[in-house]
């Protein structure tokens, strides 16, 4: 499993927004130069985490970017996930009747199952007001 670059540009803008403070409002060219994201890609990003219901965003010459919700009811998993999709580790996730010999589980499946599981619930515990 690797998290896209796009991922993690995602995480560092939204910790970007955590540390403006409440009902902070950015630029995205604020958050790029603050978080080293090349400018191109946070536009793209930024709708994304928009429509994930993470950040808001409000146009015109006052607009800008703003967490949607509280720092506390963000997860590093809701960000990365709403980037990358969901967090698989092995093919037994992403395409399970690979996984499988006569309708069983392939003998390792548990183990990824589980280890992708606790990634997962990781990732879930940590929120951005815990990453700043």
């Amino acid at each position: 499993m690797e998290i896209s670059r796009q991922a993690d540009y995602a995480v560092r803008a939204v910790r970007e927004l955590v540390k403006a403070g409440p009902g902070a409002l950015l630029q995205t060219r604020t958050i790029a130069v603050s978080q080293q994201i090349p400018e191109k890609y946070l536009p793209t990003i930024i709708r994304t985490l928009a429509r994930a219901g993470l950040l808001r965003t409000l146009r015109g010459s006052r607009g800008g970017v703003a967490l949607a919700r509280r720092p506390e009811a963000i997860s590093v998993l809701e960000v990365v996930e709403a980037i990358d999709g969901p967090v698989l580790l092995n093919r037994c996730k992403i395409r399970p009747g690979e996984c499988s010999r006569g309708g069983e589980p392939c003998a390792l499946h548990n183990f990824w199952d589980g280890l992708m599981n606790e990634v997962r619930n990781r990732m879930g515990r940590v929120s951005f007001d815990e990453l700043t």
